[in-house]
């Protein structure tokens, strides 16, 4: 039985952990921002309505 060698391989993980990680933690400041401003009465989606507005 063959051993495989994994020297001087990275993992497919170990190069998209970093952006997975980046990718989730802007996913929850994007979810608690949303429940922030649902709480103070401001709608988020007329706000970014409103920044595409031109006119």
């Amino acid at each position: 039985m063959k051993l495989l060698k994994k020297r001087g391989k990275k993992g497919i993980v170990s190069e998209y952990l970093p952006w997975l990680l980046i990718a989730v933690a802007v996913l929850a400041i994007l979810v608690l921002t949303i429940f922030i401003l649902k709480g103070k009465g401001i709608n988020l989606i007329d706000k970014i309505k409103d920044l595409f507005r031109f006119g």
